[in-house]
């Protein structure tokens, strides 16, 4: 199987009036499922392509996963809901065989004047390595999408090994094919593993994202840096079934690029 790269994977073709066509490459499939990070990088892609002043960069993205979308071609459907002065609202969705797959809101915002605070210190750990070796757990199921990305753990216990935590681990990842750090990629990173409650569990159980919200922090057109960032993957919370997932993501010069948050459902 030819892998194709993660550009490739979000790529898609105007219909006009906002509206896109897109697939997901094989290659990007965990176990015949579409990832949800990769979901959420192709709705945001659709954003994109309307939302094309430059003096508006991406602030927020909350997705809604309802179901994963099979093999095959869908539709993303944009809409902007509102442009101010300093804020552009926008809605996406995805649509197959006459089925909702996913939906999200987005912001987009120029700068506003204010005090500038920072209490998010970039954890201290040795870099990533040169040759994008992958050295952290990758589960199973996420093949062969799995391949196509890189994580190096550098702090936390491992997985199935802690069974009285903490639930909360640190590691850079990236793709495995190099590329410039974008909201896309970062949506996509900010779903590919290194979760902290694995330490926890004495075997796999599955999730799917119900829900998840990414505030990027950073104007990324001005971070000068390749791929590999660094995440603190941290989970408070497992009851009911359900469990929460925080991340921080900091660029290499210890930028923080951006925060998020899911709620995932335990499958089995």
């Amino acid at each position: 199987m030819t892998a194709a790269s993660f550009d490739e994977a979000v790529a898609h073709t105007p219909l006009g009036d906002g509206r896109f066509r897109t697939a997901t490459p094989p290659s990007w499939m965990a176990s015949g499922r579409v990832p949800a990070g990769l979901v959420e990088a192709q709705l945001f892609a659709g954003l994109a392509a309307v939302v094309t002043d430059p003096q508006y960069r991406p602030l927020s993205f909350t997705a809604h996963l309802l179901r994963a979308p099979g093999e095959g071609d869908y539709e993303v459907t944009t809409e902007v809901l509102r442009t101010g002065r300093t804020l552009i609202s926008a809605a996406a969705r995805i649509d197959q065989d006459g089925k909702l797959i996913a939906t999200a809101l987005a912001s987009f915002a120029t700068d506003r004047p204010s005090p500038d605070f920072n209490e998010m210190p970039t954890p201290q750990v040795q870099p990533p390595t040169a040759e994008r070796k992958n050295d952290g757990y990758i589960p199973e199921f996420a093949f062969p999408y799995g391949d196509n990305v890189v994580m190096q753990d550098r702090l936390g216990p491992k997985p199935f090994t802690a069974p009285d935590g903490p639930m909360e681990r640190v590691g850079w990842a990236g793709f495995a094919q190099a590329r410039p750090i974008d909201a896309p990629g970062l949506l996509m990173i900010g779903d590919i593993g290194m979760m902290g409650w694995w330490a926890r569990l004495d075997h796999m159980h599955t999730t799917a994202t119900l829900d998840h919200t990414t505030h990027f922090r950073a104007d990324l057109s001005n971070v000068d840096a390749d791929d590999m960032v660094l995440l603190r993957s941290r989970t408070g919370l497992v009851r009911g079934g359900y469990l929460d997932w925080d991340l921080d993501i900091w660029a290499p010069d210890g930028t923080l690029l951006c925060q998020s948050r899911q709620m995932l459902a335990i499958l089995g």
